[in-house]
Order: C-alpha cells, then structure tokens, then sequence
C-alpha cells in the first residue's frame, strides 16, 4: 500500500492547532522533530486514494487561515512526498528506541533485541500506522502517572489509545481491566495487535467509538491523551464515568492552553491533583470534588 508522507514545518505556537488539523484529517500517527531552534516539523501519513488531493488541500487551507486566529505559524512550509509500507516502517525504526519511564516501565519496539533493566515491567510495541510510540512527552506523561498510581484491580478507561501503548502498560502493572477507545479504524486494529503481543487481550478490550460515547460504568482512572480543543468539549462529560476516588489523566495539553482546560475542569467538577510538565506539554491529573 501507498501513503502519501506530509511534513509542515512551522513554529512552537502553532504546533498543537497544526497537529490538530492533521490528526482530524486522519493521519494516522504523527511525529515531532525540532530541527532548530523555533522551528517544529510535523510529519503524519495519509493512504493514497481518490480522496487524497482533495484532503491534502483542505489541510493547506486550515493552516494558511491560523494567523488569523494569531497563530504565529512561522514558514508554514508543506512537503508531501509518496511513500510505501516498507518506508513508513523504516522510518520508525530509525526514530523508535527502547527507552525507560519513572523506575518501572521499560518500553521498546517489537524489532529490537535490547536486554532490558532486571525487574522491568516491559511493554513491546509496533505502532504501525496509530499514534503511540511513547516518545512524544504527552504519552510519557501518562505512562508515569500509571507507574506511580496503578496498584492492581484497577478498571482504566483509555481515550484515544493510538497504538494502544497506555492500555497495554496499565494491564502489564496490574489493572484488572482495560478499555481501550479510538475513532481510527487502524489504530483500533494496531491496538489489538499490539495486546495479543504483549499478552494483555484477556484485560484489555479495545473498540472503535468516540470518546467515552457507549462506555459503561465507572472507571478507577480515565487516560485522556488528547489536545486541549477535545478536552474542553471531552471533561464535562467524564466526570460522570468515573468512580468518586477515581483519577483522571489529561494529557496533550499545550503550556498556553493548560490554565483554559484547568478552568473548565474545576467548573464541571474536578480538582487538579497534579501537574506534570516536560518541555511545553502539560497532563493534569484530575479527581473529582
């Protein structure tokens, strides 16, 4: 099969508005490279088909109208080139390396042979065409609240599970239970996968739906790996699917758009517990009042 690879190229203010546009127009998986200073590249992948122009120019167009919401987008570049399977998977194994998060979790890809640390909690990924490979901070921040607060027979909930990474880890550190969600048909497919690999499908069930739309009962922890545009329409709602002592983890949130989300959380109900920050990017981790 055929993608066509897109890179924009633009600055820190626009990325999560950029990354936005990218994601709603299902590109699959997107990575982020700083190759200087002030200046961010964004590459996702779209399937070549009849509807691949068409696409691609709407993208275009979002992104030449976000000055005028007072985006600084810097060049706004846009490169497309046609790639196929073999060099999608090429290039993440160029970029995805065995790494560690807090002092338990060990997460690494399905093709490399790294012994990992004695005692790890290892979790083997492909992400294939989902986002997920736990580099970008916004999913290392969630690993590390489930490393610090999931203590066996948890029921989690995980929004959004791209690759499935943060399903698969909170079931290898004990929780009884997992739903993973996501309104991508692939990444619903590579989340699958990647629990029959890991060993974790008798816990973790995944499904396509939109958000917490169809779920039912409560959750002890709620994994929200979003953008902050999804969190202000998403938290109203989560409030209700989650047990009184329970948590919730929203990730993805941009350094200017955390005290916006803040708001709106404490408004429907929640408290912030928790800040964890790396680089611009922000989680909160919730509970209710």
């Amino acid at each position: 099969m055929k993608w066509v690879e897109i890179t924009v190229t633009t600055a820190q203010p626009a990325v999560e508005a950029v990354a936005n546009i990218l994601l709603e127009c299902r590109t699959g998986g997107i990575v982020e490279e700083h190759p200087q200073p002030g200046v961010v590249q964004l590459r996702g992948y779209l399937p070549v088909g009849p509807a691949t122009d068409v696409t691609l120019s709407a993208i275009a167009s979002r992104i030449r109208t976000l000055p005028k919401f007072g985006l600084d987008v810097g060049r706004a570049g846009i490169a497309t080139q046609v790639v196929e399977d073999s060099r999608w998977a090429f290039a993440w194994k160029n970029h995805f390396k065995p790494f560690a998060v807090g002092r338990r979790l060990w997460i690494t890809p399905t093709w490399d042979e790294t012994p990992p640390p004695a005692g790890a909690v290892v979790v083997e990924l492909d992400p294939g065409m989902a986002f997920g490979s736990g580099l970008h901070p916004s999913t290392q921040m969630c690993l590390a609240v489930l490393e610090e607060h999931v203590r066996g027979g948890e029921r989690v909930v995980d929004v959004g599970t791209g690759s499935g990474i943060l399903s698969i880890a909170a079931a290898k550190l004990g929780a009884a239970a997992v739903l993973a969600v996501d309104n991508d048909p692939v990444a619903v497919d590579v989340a699958r996968q990647n629990a029959a690999h890991n060993r974790v499908a008798d816990r973790v069930t995944v499904r396509l739906g939109d958000l917490l739309n169809g779920v039912e009962g409560r959750a002890d922890m709620i994994l929200a790996n979003l953008i902050a545009d999804i969190h202000l329409d998403f938290l109203p709602a989560a409030r209700t699917y989650l047990q009184p002592d329970g948590m919730l983890a929203a990730s993805g949130i941009i350094e200017d758009r955390m005290l916006e989300v803040e708001a709106v959380a404490r408004s429907v109900g929640f408290r912030t517990r928790e800040v964890k920050r790396d680089a611009e990017w922000r989680c909160l981790v919730l509970a209710r009042n």
